[in-house]
């Protein structure tokens, strides 16, 4: 079966399991934003109705929410339920190409895309095994797009073969922030309940253990013994467990006597925006395929200290737009918030340097561009495409 082409811009059916909203759920939403309307006309499907579902109609976009659970063997019935509401959204909206946000949704999405001859995307945002990388990948994808050179480096090795030439990076785009006046940093301080004067040093995003949250705590330890004094925030929350690692988080920084030293913000939609308040951006994660706080502080204008590794890296450029530390290092990361704390001139110079960064190399228009040239490219005739092949050789 055919879907037939339709006038107007290209229809793309997105999936996204999206189980609570995190990072995998922000991209996409400033994916749909970075399409040209003349070109592509999104729809989305969603796995659950929460607040990625919400934000997605808020921007206009037709949004259904369906069962989007991997496929089993162990249950044919939910098995069966996935590609039947896959294949008829796809149908209903004359899908051109369906792209999945994660692997997870895009196992049944790759088996629709086969049967109705269309080309299919996945986006690879985590690590994963060969033998989870063959399952979730095993209907077969046209292209899939990993965050960072890191991810793809680290896919290629554990499962030689599955990915070959049908892969690229493609880095999150993300959303410019207005500068603030003083005036306006004040004021949201003050709404926040953070101390107008203070150097705040924040974490932002999930709250969970492979953020690296407990170096985190132990370096604000460090910074209370030495005399340092900094206020730390945490912007975000522990949504996959209902808040249990943030409570956990909480309850350790007052047996460590640093409640006058702590703000817990919490989840917030408006967690972009709100980085302006803060000085530095810290990002201690032990595993971080990409990491969207980096690049939403760098698009704030906030150096960020992050840990050297996955595709932290490729955002950060070491001296010039923030700091790099070893992952687990409490220590080394304690000197380096420091470092920055005492250096107002360091700090600036480093704020330019990564909003600069995140406008020339992460901006949404850039992001976009790239993404739909990719689409561009998989919707040409084949011939046409064998073509090009022939003429790159």
């Amino acid at each position: 079966m055919t879907i037939k082409k339709q006038a107007g811009p290209r229809r793309v059916l997105y999936l996204a399991w999206a189980p609570f909203f995190s990072g995998a759920e922000r991209a996409l939403l400033l994916t749909l934003q970075s399409l040209d309307p003349e070109r592509y006309a999104p729809y989305v499907l969603a796995g659950t109705d929460g607040d990625f579902a919400s934000q997605v109609r808020a921007l206009g976009i037709p949004c259904d929410v369906t069962h989007l659970h991997p496929l089993g063997r162990q249950q044919p019935l939910s098995t069966a339920r996935a590609l039947a509401s896959i294949f008829r959204a796809a149908v209903r909206h004359r899908a051109s190409l369906i792209h999945a946000n994660e692997i997870a949704s895009f196992q049944a999405a790759g088996y629709v895309a086969r049967l109705l001859r269309i080309p299919s995307v996945t986006h690879v945002r985590f690590p994963d095994t060969a033998a989870g990388y063959r399952w979730f990948l095993g209907s077969r994808f046209s292209l899939a797009l990993f965050v960072s050179h890191d991810l793809r480096s680290a896919a290629t090795g554990e499962a030689p073969g599955l990915f070959d030439s049908r892969a690229d990076v493609l880095h999150d785009g993300v959303e410019l922030q207005p500068e603030w006046s003083e005036a306006e940093r004040a004021r949201v301080r003050e709404e926040l309940g953070l101390p107008s004067r203070a150097v705040i040093v924040a974490m932002a995003g999930q709250v969970a253990e492979v953020k690296g949250i407990w170096h985190f705590v132990d370096a604000a330890r460090l910074l209370a013994n030495s005399g340092t004094e900094p206020h730390f925030v945490v912007l975000g929350d522990d949504l996959k467990t209902g808040g249990r690692t943030r409570r956990a988080m909480q309850e350790k920084v007052a047996a460590l006597g640093l409640e006058s030293r702590f703000t817990f913000l919490g989840f917030r939609t408006d967690a972009p925006r709100v980085v302006q308040a803060f000085d530095v951006i810290a990002v201690p994660s032990l595993v971080e395929p990409l990491g969207n706080a980096t690049l939403e502080a760098m698009a704030a204008g906030r150096p960020v200290i992050g840990s050297r590794v996955g595709g932290i890296p490729e955002m950060v450029v070491e001296g010039e737009t923030g700091l790099l530390v070893p992952p687990a290092d409490a220590r080394t990361l304690a000197g380096a918030i420091g470092t920055l704390v005492a250096d107002l001139g360091l700090r600036s110079r480093l704020s330019a340097a990564a909003r600069a960064r995140a406008r020339d190399v992460f901006s949404i228009p850039a992001h976009g561009a790239r993404l739909q040239s990719h689409y561009d490219r998989l919707l040409k005739p084949a011939a046409l495409r064998m073509g090009e092949s022939l003429e790159a050789a």
